[in-house]
Formats: structure tokens, sequence, C-alpha cells
């Protein structure tokens, strides 16, 4: 069976971590098999293929564009590929072989901030209508997610099967204090610190946090707040709420860090703390879980299934209760340490064996569901 794997969105934080970890679990667990990559340009070296039989290839060929309708079918075509997996939602309406689509999450319908283009949102609807309904199987990443997919998509559940993801094994904790002193020193991290991190959106909540974090420093004085992502034009509005706030001198800004500084972040803060609104999955708890770092989460979407009883929960809309959940985590050392061994625990739910393995048997689904109906969809 050759199996072509769609994989232009490589480098874009979240869905690239997935794609990345998953292939390469995959190929340590069928590297008999037969794969063709299709990366973006400049990719070619973003997957460790080993001695595997894969072709890599890097077609001058944009995501979201109308010629990569035409184009991909002939790809797949030419390759003699068996099944196509798009590990994000798109798919070429017209395909020459079984598909099985991952859809993350249905955030273009229901937080419509994401999306700024009108066209932009309509060629979305379209895309995830048109992937969900032309897929022989689809992958998500949640409970919530399948549920929310249903819920805007109208999708039958026995064809939507739930395979969580797992953690890049990058994230572990770091105990090396030269390290935490350079990180520290480049970033200028003062105090200790609580840590934040994620692209500027609205769901993501930043300022509801900001506002939690004037209340923590009324009782925790010497603190900072760390938010690491790229935030581009929000990070102009966060700062300016900080400075509204009084407390722009206590908030640092990063900007984009690379995996290594983000697991060394992580590793030297005191608390992660993540009031998002709206996740499909959560992948940034779960490292700082991975970090050894106890973390306050809001109660909502799939943060609760993929937390479990490893994080401390508050409601980000009340800037008191979330600080003082906090605060709690800041200072209570026996606290701090029944969720770090509670998140330690956690983490065995999200293996990149178990995922490539269920995932492998989706392939399988697929192409039974193919065989037997005579149709591609």
């Amino acid at each position: 069976m050759k199996i072509a794997f769609d994989l232009r969105r490589i480098k874009n934080p979240g869905v690239g971590r997935y794609m990345k970890c998953l292939v390469e679990a995959i190929l340590a667990q069928e590297p008999q098999g037969d794969y063709l990559f299709i990366l973006p340009r400049g990719g070619e070296d973003l997957i460790e293929s080993g001695n595997c039989n894969a072709e890599i290839i890097t077609p001058n060929l944009n995501y979201y564009s109308i010629r990569e309708q035409f184009q991909l079918p002939g790809i797949l075509r030419k390759h003699k590929v068996d099944l196509l997996h798009a590990p994000h939602f798109m798919l070429p309406l017209v395909r020459p072989c079984p598909s099985v689509v991952t859809i993350h999450d249905v955030i273009g319908l229901v937080w419509k901030e994401d999306l700024e283009s009108r066209i932009g949102r309509v060629y979305y609807r379209w895309m995830i209508s048109a992937a969900v309904r032309l897929a022989n199987r689809i992958i998500t990443v949640s409970k919530f997610s399948r549920n929310e997919i249903i819920r805007c998509l109208g999708v039958n559940r026995d064809k939507i099967q739930v395979i969580y993801s797992g953690i890049s094994p990058i994230f572990r904790q770091v105990t090396d204090n030269v390290q935490f002193e350079n990180i520290r020193t480049k970033y200028r991290i003062e105090n200790e610190y609580i840590i934040y991190a994620g692209i500027y959106k609205p769901r993501k909540n930043h300022a509801a946090l900001l506002r939690a974090f004037q209340r923590f420093l009324s009782s925790e004085g010497h603190a900072n707040l760390v938010l690491v992502g790229p935030l581009k034009e929000g990070e102009q509005k966060l700062r300016q709420l900080a400075e509204k706030l009084g407390i722009s001198k206590k908030v640092i800004f990063t900007g984009f860090v690379n995996d290594s500084e983000l697991r060394l972040l992580f590793s030297a803060a005191k608390a992660y703390a993540c009031p998002s609104l709206y996740e499909g999955f959560g992948f940034t708890v779960l490292e700082a879980m991975a970090c050894g770092l106890p973390v306050v989460s809001a109660n909502e979407t799939s943060l609760p299934e993929v937390a479990g009883d490893a994080a401390l929960y508050a409601n980000p809309a009340n800037p008191e209760e979330f600080a003082k959940a906090v605060y709690d985590v800041f200072t209570n050392t026996s606290l701090r340490s029944e969720l770090i061994e509670k998140g330690r625990m956690n983490l065995m739910r999200f293996n990149w064996a178990n995922t490539a393995r269920e995932t492998l048997g989706a392939y399988h689904d697929a192409l039974r569901v193919s065989s037997k109906t005579g149709r591609l969809r």
C-alpha cells in the first residue's frame, strides 16, 4: 500500500507538529511501507525517514489555492497512490484513491474572528464541509472536537474516529541552572514567572490573563508574566492593555521561540496559565506538563478532556478567581507537587506510538469502506 501525506503545512505551529510526529511514528511502526511525502519548498529535511521507502516531492503548490485542486489529483495518479492522508482539513475535490482527513477542530466555524477575510471564511466552510463529506474516514483529536464536527457539519458519528495526539519528545524537563540563567538573561526575566504560549487570537484570551495577572500581583508582587508566541498585531494591543493595567514592567513578550527555547522557558517557569476559550486539543498544556510545570487552565472545550485531573481549573472571565488559582499554584508547594505528579501520570494517555497504530487502523478502515462501496467517497 502506497500512502501519500499532504504535508505542505508542516512549517506551521500546532498542525505542523502533528504532521511531523505522526508521520515519523508511522514510519517507525511500518518501516516496510511505501510512502509519498508532499512537502513545501525548503521542507525536504523536515521528516526523518531513515531507510524507509519514502519519496519526497516539493511542488510549487500553495495551500488554499485553486491550482491545488487540479494538480494534487495528478500527483496522486502519477505516483500510483493507494491512500491519501490529509492531516489538515483540505482534500482535493476529485481524488483517484481513498482518503483520510484529520479535522483538528472547527474553530473557523465557531470563532469567525480567527479568519479575518470574509472570502476566507466562505472558502473555509466550503472546503471543510467538502472534506468531511468526501473522506472515507475522518480522524479528530478529541471527543470534544468530534462532537463539534457532528454539531456544525452534520457528520455521521460512525465516520469519525477520535485519536489522541502524542507529545513531541523534545518536550521534557530541563534542570540545568546555567541554561535557565541564559534564557532568563536573553529575555530579561528578573523574577519567578508564569508562562503562557500561543498565537494571538481573541479565543486565546490573552487579555483575560493580563487582568488576572494584575490581581495576582497584588498578592505576589515579585513575579513576571511571560507571553510566548508570534502575537503579530496583537502584541501592540496587549502592551497597551498592560500599560493601562499598570503591569507593563512585569509582562515580557518573547515573540516566536523555537522548541528548544520553549522547553527551557517551560522548565524554568513556576506555573503555566491557559485562559483559552476554545481549543480542539491543547498541545501546550501537555507540553508544559511534560516539562514538569503545574497547570492552571480554563475549564473550556477540550481542555478538561486533555488535562484531566492534572490541572487546577478556574474561570478566566473572573479575574479574581483565575488570579487566586494561579497564586495557589505559585505559592503552595504541596499543591504544585501534586499537580506535577498528576501531570506526569496524565501524559501516559498521549503517546505517538499509540497514535500511529490507531491511525494505521483508520487507513485500513478507509480502504475497506472504499472497497465495499466501490466509491472513493
